[in-house]
């Protein structure tokens, strides 16, 4: 833990000092304000992000709930054994998994998104075009997911909720030992923040590449992911499975633009090709 972490709070009345500080992009962290406070000064003030790198286990968080969901519903429904309502809601448990499970396994392109829409949407023309009474489509299916009886029992789905639950918390926890901060004139990478080992970089001349490699995990209300690149002088950052990308990528074009104004303006007063 960084040692300034242990200084006092902010007081009310050095807070507004603090935010009108906070907005100018040079300036820099006083040595009696605590890190804590002086990063969402800053964040607030739009010259500050955070971006954190997730493992793919974040995306088990939906899991959780709906495993939880589907543990209560099964222990306060009708208590038999094998009925209609326990398979119902193991069929709806196992559509989800095998959503959810795609997002682990394979990578979702635009070209390949592209195809599986475009394969459904065919496929469910084609079923509603022959369905008919003597070759009954969307009934035979259903019948046959009906059979399927899928089910589990409170436990089972408790077991899993647990599981998924600490999966995406050891992704959680990952992302506050190790994330990247960038601001107008430099980089900072936390490898172990808890132990305060960090690196500088500087920032000038940044170039900041915000790419979708899967459209699911893009499209997902829940987490809006994608990679960030961070082509710093003196090193490249990959840095995967960031949520919020859009957000991070406005910021991120913000504190572009302003570092560039501000070389730009420098650079009459020196040699241009040293900048």
């Amino acid at each position: 833990m960084a040692e300034n972490d242990t200084k006092p709070e902010v007081s009310a009345s050095d807070k507004q000092k603090l935010m009108e500080l906070a907005t100018k992009p040079e300036s820099r962290k006083p040595s009696d304000v605590r890190d804590a406070a002086w990063r969402r000064a800053r964040m607030e003030a739009g010259h500050m992000v955070i971006i954190r790198s997730h493992f793919k286990s974040i995306y088990l968080i939906p899991m959780t709930i709906i495993s939880l969901i589907c543990g209560i519903a099964v222990s306060f429904g009708s208590g038999d054994a094998g009925s209609s309502w326990e398979h119902s809601w193991g069929l709806i448990w196992a559509i989800c998994f095998m959503f959810y499970m795609n997002i682990f396994i394979f990578e979702w392109n635009r070209a390949w998104t592209v195809v599986l829409i475009g394969g459904i949407c065919t496929f469910t023309a084609i079923g509603f075009a022959i369905d008919t009474e003597s070759f009954p489509v969307w009934a035979s299916l259903g019948s046959w997911l009906k059979n399927l009886r899928l089910g589990f029992s409170p436990q089972a789905y408790f077991f899993f909720a647990i599981f998924f639950g600490f999966c995406s918390a050891v992704s959680w926890i990952k992302t506050r030992m190790n994330y990247v901060v960038i601001e107008h004139n430099e980089m900072q990478i936390y490898r172990n923040a808890f132990f305060g080992d960090r690196e500088r970089i500087s920032m000038l001349n940044p170039r900041i590449e915000v790419k979708v490699p899967d459209m699911v995990e893009y499209f997902h209300p829940f987490y809006r992911a994608g990679t960030v690149v961070v082509h710093a002088p003196a090193k490249t950052i990959i840095l995967e499975n960031v949520l919020g990308i859009r957000k991070i990528e406005r910021i991120t074009d913000r504190l572009g633009s302003t570092l560039s104004v501000r070389v730009e303006r420098e650079m009459p007063e020196g040699d241009g090709d040293n900048v």
